[in-house]
């Protein structure tokens, strides 16, 4: 009886070492995962929280900003320049890298100087705002734009950068749209609108019609003299563009075309700058574009600024400015003009 009795014991689950020990290992697997989904599940709350309220904060901006655009909201809902901005960072660094990110990330949509004519205005379903409009939903402040540009418009194509660029370079990227901001606002630069010759010349060219805007500034330095030379200098006189790569066959080949293309259209003002894109030692560009160019003079980019600034993105590259300092055409690619349709193009920008 007793042999029995002790049978019965051995074989009872709850004496049974192996199942105790998968009970052991069952309780501390729960606790285990309570530790750490618990956590988890908290975190994962919050966050849906905050994305719900930041969903319909952005909401709410992406709507202002449409009624402010079609007129729905009243004038006093409008901060003013004069009343809004912050003073404006004089940092020469700081604007320079801000202004540079810009150039690279920002101007295709918003243009070079912020007038919202970007080339890539016509992919985008709203055109941007003039950044020195006094029409702005919220006050033009340091603080409001590194908002803006850190978060980005849900629903919009303005992308956040919060999560793309250091905050070095955001803060200096919102410095400068806020100078931008703080220029007086636009006059309309289609007081001549492109007329239905203008655009026939362009195309007759080989060009393509622009947006008619002014050019933004640039700085170019001679590579033999070591002259700076700067497009404003050339006002009152068009002047066609031209970016070239010393690395780039067809630039080269082009330069014969483009020596008679100057003699020919001397007479009637037109002054070819050749800018090369790829190369900012005066030395280097002599040296390998001068067996092409002969005696055209040459200049380089020596900040990069001016190649951000037009958006060139192929060599090479052609931007037609009229007497007054306004882009009126481009082209990318070899220039396949004669010297009469240029003649006639230019008696068309005058």
């Amino acid at each position: 009886m007793h042999e029995k009795i002790t049978l019965g014991l051995e074989a009872s689950p709850a004496n049974d070492p192996s199942s105790q020990n998968a009970s052991r290992i069952k309780t501390w697997l729960t606790i285990a995962a309570v530790v750490v989904l618990l956590p988890l599940a908290v975190t994962l709350g919050r966050w849906l929280r905050d994305s719900k309220e930041s969903s319909t904060s952005a909401t709410s901006d992406v709507a202002a900003e449409v009624a402010t655009a079609s007129g729905e909201l009243p004038p006093a809902a409008l901060t003013s320049n004069a009343e809004m901005i912050d003073d404006v960072s004089h940092d020469p660094e700081a604007l320079s890298r801000g202004e540079l990110v810009y150039t690279v990330y920002c101007a295709r949509c918003h243009g070079p100087e912020g007038r919202g004519d970007g080339e890539g205005v016509e992919q985008l379903p709203a055109r941007p705002r003039d950044f020195a409009s006094s029409e702005w939903k919220f006050p033009k402040t340091f603080e409001s734009i590194r908002r803006v540009v850190h978060d980005g418009i849900p629903g919009t194509p303005m992308p956040a950068a919060g999560a793309a660029f250091p905050a070095s370079d955001i803060d200096a990227v919102s410095r400068h749209v806020l100078q931008l901001a703080s220029r007086p606002p636009s006059k309309s630069t289609d007081a001549n609108p492109k007329s239905e010759r203008l655009s026939e010349a362009v195309r007759g060219a080989g060009f393509l019609p622009s947006l008619i805007r002014q050019a933004p500034a640039a700085t170019f330095a001679d590579t033999r003299s070591g002259n700076s030379l700067s497009l404003d200098s050339l006002r009152g006189q068009p002047v066609l563009l031209h970016f070239w790569g010393t690395t780039c066959i067809h630039c080269l080949a082009e330069f014969p075309r483009l020596i008679e293309l100057q003699q020919s259209c001397q007479a009637a003002g037109l002054t070819i700058l050749s800018v090369c894109a790829d190369e900012d030692e005066e030395s280097a560009v002599e040296a390998v574009g001068r067996r092409s160019a002969g005696e055209h003079p040459l200049y380089v980019d020596e900040t990069g600024l001016a190649t951000h600034r037009f958006q060139v993105q192929a060599l090479p590259s052609y931007v037609l400015l009229d007497a007054h300092g306004r882009i009126i055409a481009t082209r990318t690619g070899a220039i396949d003009c004669s010297p009469e349709q240029m003649l006639k193009l230019l008696n068309e920008v005058k």
